[in-house]
């Protein structure tokens, strides 16, 4: 039985952090294969852990009759819906299907398919050993979402990220998105941030973590850990929105990302048995 695993065309490493995450708990992985293009696959029967946001490619979907797939922090954007359900049929002969928000169950339960709330592989990272936090990471917010006294009182070096990439072949983006998760493990004492696979693994290694993005049936996550959402401030748009004024506390996850990581391990288990 081969293992497959998601790569993907997006300019968003926070895709790829996710195929990192899974990629935790798999033996080895003998290919890779686009999260839009599942349909395509013409190999040994393999199994696939069927993660993330889906689906862009509407004529695409459902995948090859050779995956066996995983359905774990499974997610379906509104646009999606009417293809999924008129393929119903296909996740009730893999279910059930472990979604990563509290929508998509209520979405597949509707089209008479068994699921649960998995949440995401990425809250499974752990903190490295070396952890010395010295730095502020701003990843796609910006210096206006701190209080001007926070800014110059915290004694923290200030560092801007973007989530942003060119397009760059698969090894590359797994080994960016590797080390940028490795970078926060060791160096955060903060992170704010937009991006929730910046946020997830954030939490996951014990970095207090602010919030700062849109609420959306795709970021419902957040809430699903209990990880409050602050909105971002804006002199316009949100002149009322509070800026970060201190370093929060972290959340403690541990509970859960010990449920997510033995759960997704048992499955993937099972798939190869």
């Amino acid at each position: 039985m081969n293992i497959l695993a998601l790569n993907w065309l997006s300019n968003n490493i926070g895709d790829d952090v996710q195929t990192v995450a899974v990629m935790q708990h798999l033996p080895r992985v003998d290919a890779y294969i686009d999260r839009d293009h599942l349909n395509t696959y013409d190999g040994p029967q393999a199994i696939l852990v069927t993660n993330g946001w889906f689906l862009e490619e509407l004529d695409n979907w459902p995948p090859s009759e050779a995956i066996k797939p995983i359905f774990f922090g499974f997610h379906v954007q509104k646009r999606a819906k009417p293809t999924i359900a008129r393929h119903a049929a296909y996740l009730k002969k893999h279910e059930p299907i472990g979604c990563r928000d509290s929508g998509t169950v209520a979405f597949i339960r509707s089209l008479g398919v068994e699921a649960y709330l998995s949440l995401c592989s990425t809250l499974t990272f752990d903190a490295p050993s070396d952890r010395k936090p010295d730095s502020i990471y701003l990843v796609e917010a910006d210096l206006g979402d701190l209080t001007p006294n926070f800014r110059k009182s915290h004694g923290l070096k200030l560092k801007t990220v973007s989530h942003r990439v060119a397009e760059t072949p698969t090894e590359v983006r797994l080994r960016f998105a590797r080390e940028i998760i490795e970078t926060y493990g060791r160096k955060a004492a903060l992170i704010v941030t937009k991006r929730i696979h910046c946020a997830m693994p954030c939490v996951a290694m014990g970095i207090p973590t602010v919030f700062i993005g849109p609420k959306t049936n795709r970021t419902a996550i957040v809430e699903e850990i209990g990880l409050k959402r602050h909105s971002k401030w804006h002199p316009i748009s949100h002149p009322f929105a509070s800026r970060v004024a201190e370093i929060p506390p972290a959340l403690d996850i541990d509970g859960i990302k010990t449920q997510i990581r033995q759960d997704l391990r048992n499955r993937i288990a099972a798939a190869l048995a």
